[in-house]
């Protein structure tokens, strides 16, 4: 389990991630659902019938009335995590490797719990696609499924998630991505939403995103597509370049706000701990 420290996942292991409304799963779990079912919430009772799980025959009514009773609760039923990674080329580095880990400990949070918790990885196709796992044993099936995304290709997360399949039951969608690229966030946003997942979505940046170190001539490439551009660099083009980048992120939280979707910005140099314990537990998508 390289990808997070031992005593992270310890402190880890204490945390839930939170959901902000109930739906209807489709194996039972945690979290309330609209039915009733084999939860821990006591409900009802009704007769026997032969075939009924003996677990849940109330032997203390039995004693009193002779006659075999079996425990009803409210159902409460899992999630499928849907762990969304943006593996285009411009995430290669840094940015690729702060969302592997961002991931693997909230999909570590899930596994803990009784959510099922599934993988893809998006460029301008579906590059890696793990189907849901549940439990912590599955843990080092999910971390090696995420350490294995390789980063390449240009971004076209509509196009890949044409190829996404479906996840039955009620869902939380955790979509890690720079947004830095001409995709409308909105129409991305909205084609999740659609699939009636509760949609986090974590903006992923380095420092460089934000304000490169460079100056004078340069031949700058696009990771993505490879077009050159021949610039001068100077702390004027810097300013108007990092102004220009954080109004783009505004655009992105407030488009996120807009639809009723979390939204995370952080930069790689903050420690993932931090960010997890702290920054996530603050604005409540984890407890």
């Amino acid at each position: 389990m390289g990808l997070l420290d031992p005593g992270l996942l310890s402190r880890l292991s204490n945390l839930t991630l939170r959901s902000r409304r109930r739906g209807a799963g489709v194996r039972v779990g945690d979290r309330k659902s609209i039915r009733r079912g084999q939860s821990q919430e006591f409900a009802d009772h009704r007769p026997y019938v032969a075939g009924d799980d003996l677990r849940f025959l109330d032997w203390h009514l039995y004693g009193r009335l002779d006659t075999l009773w079996v425990k009803l609760f409210e159902e409460e039923e899992d999630r499928v995590v849907q762990v969304l990674l943006d593996a285009s080329a411009s995430m290669e580095g840094e940015k690729l490797d702060y969302a592997r880990k961002i991931a693997a400990a909230l999909g570590f949070v899930a596994l803990s719990g009784t959510d099922r918790v599934t993988v893809a990885a998006l460029t301008d196709q579906l590059a890696t696609y793990a189907p849901p796992r549940r439990g912590r044993g599955q843990t080092p099936a999910l971390f090696q499924t995420l350490e294995s995304v390789q980063p390449g290709g240009r971004t076209d997360l509509t196009k890949a998630l044409a190829a996404y399949p479906r996840q039955r039951g009620a869902g939380i969608g955790l979509l890690f991505t720079d947004f830095l690229y001409d995709e409308d966030p909105e129409t991305v946003i909205r084609r999740l939403l659609a699939r009636g997942m509760e949609l986090h979505a974590f903006q992923i940046l380095s420092p460089v995103d934000i304000r490169p170190a460079v100056d004078g001539d340069l031949t700058l490439i696009d990771a993505e597509t490879g077009e050159e551009m021949v610039v001068t660099v100077d702390d004027d083009v810097l300013d108007r370049f990092e102004k220009s980048v954080r109004a783009w992120c505004e655009v992105v939280a407030s488009t996120c706000a807009k639809l009723g979707v979390g939204y995370s910005r952080v930069v790689t140099t903050m420690p993932v701990e931090d960010f997890v314990m702290r920054e996530l537990r603050e604005s409540g998508l984890v407890s």
